[in-house]
């Protein structure tokens, strides 16, 4: 999974100012070696009501559109070549953000350290979810995870 240059540039910008998030869902399953198809990057903030996300979309050429009122969710948008995040407010089967958050991987995608939901977690959270899309990913989720543990025992 390569970053466009937006994608890269939002990111950056959201380290620079210290905002906590997770990348979770099937583009973290892929960092982690699943294959598995998606087109989008599923980013669980810490906090979707912090003002330093709408300053971290502006300073890379977007915008935040918080999602006020509980209409919509909050999105992202009007990066340059950055159209594939979407903003997770709710994971199903998942604990709160700052359990989750102490349990993910650091991965390193375009020099960028990303905190990533493990393998598990997204596991559990795609059977709680129990749409039928979720569900026909588990076996490929899972022979990902059974490939990361023998390669770990091997290292060992």
């Amino acid at each position: 999974m390569l970053l466009t240059p937006g994608e890269r540039r939002f990111l950056l910008e959201l380290h620079q100012r210290g905002i906590r998030y997770l990348l979770i869902g099937a583009s973290a399953a892929n960092a982690q070696g699943a294959r598995i198809a998606t087109v989008d990057m599923d980013l669980w903030f810490e906090d979707a009501t912090d003002p330093r996300i709408a300053e971290a979309a502006k300073a890379a050429g977007g915008v935040w559109v918080s999602g006020a009122f509980g209409m919509r969710p909050p999105q992202i948008g009007g990066l340059a070549d950055a159209d594939r995040f979407d903003v997770v407010t709710h994971a199903d089967g998942l604990d709160s953000f700052e359990r989750e958050f102490s349990r993910a991987k650091s991965i390193e995608i375009d020099e960028i350290a990303l905190k990533v939901l493990p393998l598990e977690r997204i596991i559990v959270s795609k059977r709680s979810a129990g749409r039928s899309r979720d569900l026909a990913q588990i076996p490929a989720l899972e022979e990902a995870l059974a490939v990361l543990k023998e390669k770990s025992s091997e290292d060992q």
